[in-house]
């Protein structure tokens, strides 16, 4: 069954998610895990090749040094697929993407690389005693169908495409207001001077909208985008301007800063 979960994040921004069932994960592990077969087959035949395994995939003529080294380039691509791919790739395998879903953090965040890194970790122990037995287990019995790497790793597997596209929609909405003047809807750059009532937006304000404006690009773009709006929309009302044409709330809170520092400022 489909399950919604709704996270609150520390932006105070209200996220919604559809969780990934049993099915949609089994489907990105099966496709995950045929890459992965096919990676090592490759590997293996160019070993042999090498000279550094046998047909038979023991030793030959190679020291034991290189066969090592051999052995642990095996280990690194198997071990590092999934870590490699979910913290580089918005948490998304190969397998996940053609099945439509990623792993996030579980505060509405993008993967970082340490959560990547213990789910996978605990990996080795959601694979016993055979065929992901823990982790089918874990999955069923969880609310937000987890497994033991996304308690440990701060974890969730969401569902990506159409159904989070009008959540991005709905969400973005921005809200109305009783103003008088609308501000346009391409809003990326605003003429010096077109902001009579600039003198309005007090320190604290600014402060506010320089700090969100310098860490924007490390928030999950759902978050930005959604505390754009809770900033510009008072600040829209100081500046008797109407949100409700707002395009683009974040750079409304550019021009906003780049009027203020021109005429408070200088």
């Amino acid at each position: 069954m489909a399950r919604e979960i709704t996270i609150m994040t520390p932006e105070q921004v209200e996220l919604k998610f559809e969780l990934a069932g049993i099915g949609s994960r089994a489907i990105a592990m099966i496709l995950d895990t045929l890459i992965l077969i096919l990676a090592n087959i490759v590997l293996i035949v160019a070993l042999i090749a090498g000279g550094f395994l046998s047909f038979e995939v023991g030793f030959e003529r190679a020291p034991w040094w290189i066969l090592a080294i051999a052995l642990l380039i095996l280990f690194a691509v198997n071990g590092g697929y999934f870590l490699f791919f979910e913290a580089t790739r918005n948490g998304q395998t190969p397998g996940k993407k053609s099945a439509g879903i990623r792993v996030i953090r579980d505060t509405g965040h993008p993967l970082d690389f340490r959560g990547a890194l213990l789910r996978n970790v605990m990996r080795l122990v959601d694979v016993l005693p055979s065929a992901y037995g823990v982790a089918i287990i874990s999955v069923f019995l969880s609310p937000e169908y987890r497994r033991l790497g996304d308690y440990v790793g701060g974890t969730l597997v969401v569902k990506v495409g159409r159904e989070e596209e009008v959540i991005k929609q709905r969400s973005f909405a921005p809200p109305a207001a009783n103003a008088t003047r609308p501000i346009p809807a391409a809003v990326s750059f605003i003429p010096p001077g077109s902001m009579p009532y600039i003198s309005t937006i007090g320190k604290d304000d600014y402060r506010a909208i320089r700090h969100f404006l310098d860490r924007r690009r490390q928030l999950d773009p759902i978050v930005a985008r959604n505390l754009a709006y809770k900033l510009a929309e008072p600040v829209a009302g100081k500046l008797r301007m109407d949100m409700s044409s707002v395009g683009d709330p974040i750079g409304f809170l550019e021009a906003v800063s780049a009027e203020w520092e021109r005429r408070v400022i200088h």
